[in-house]
């Protein structure tokens, strides 16, 4: 990742809020700390983060309702529970409310990175799975712009990147040369047909014979998938 890593700590205990904001922020991590969910809440809204630590013994709201919120929102962002409480049914309320993992104090530091770098790893490459087209025996990649066939990545131009985010946002409709001339910034038709051209050079096994990314007489381009 280009950016550090965001996490938001909330417990009530002061001193362990200050324990890990000290480690992991000299572990590279960027770290908000909260003594409320109430407070948690608010931070929540306006900041985005990649983690959550969170303690079970929180006041008025505790951290399983906490946590069933959070998932009910729709959130996907991994969340530790933090917990003195070491019953094997307590684990399991933290995991059935929607936990990712689960650790009891005292606790290792160590152990604790370990399982917050695997959590948001795993976490960035489902979103970016979540975030591939696959058609045929390639895969194109609409957050990192990565064209892929056969496990070897396709050099693209700029102008090829642009050209397939918006065939994909089509989503198999037929796009005319002139719209495409459009959203490509003004691009005369004869150079969206040449575009259109190298691309298919590109992605087709016949570019002759397109299987994909096909010319529709009088009406312009589409992309299938």
């Amino acid at each position: 990742m280009s950016e550090k890593p965001h996490i938001l700590i909330v417990d009530d205990d002061n001193r362990i809020l200050k324990l890990l904001k000290k480690f992991l922020s000299q572990k590279n991590f960027l770290v908000s700390t909260s003594t409320s969910t109430n407070e948690a809440v608010e931070l929540l809204k306006n900041f985005n983060y990649d983690l959550i630590i969170l303690d079970v013994m929180m006041p008025e709201v505790t951290g399983i309702e906490f946590a069933t919120k959070i998932k009910e929102s729709g959130s996907t962002m991994p969340i530790v529970m933090l917990t003195a409480l070491s019953e094997p049914e307590d684990r399991i309320k933290g995991l059935e409310a929607g936990a990712n993992d689960y650790i009891t104090k005292p606790f290792e530091p160590r152990e604790l990175l370990l399982r917050i770098n695997n959590l948001i790893n795993s976490h960035n490459l489902h979103k970016k799975e979540q975030q591939l087209v696959r058609f045929g025996n390639s895969s194109y990649n609409l957050i990192t712009r990565e064209l892929v066939q056969n496990n070897a990545t396709i050099k693209l131009s700029s102008s090829e990147e642009n050209l397939l985010d918006i065939l994909f946002s089509s989503n198999n409709e037929v796009i005319s040369r002139e719209d495409l001339s459009k959203k490509l910034g003004g691009l005369n038709t004869r150079s969206v047909d040449v575009q259109i051209v190298r691309l298919r050079n590109k992605i087709e096994i016949d570019p002759k014979n397109p299987q994909y990314l096909k010319t529709i007489r009088n009406k312009g381009y589409v992309l299938y998938t």
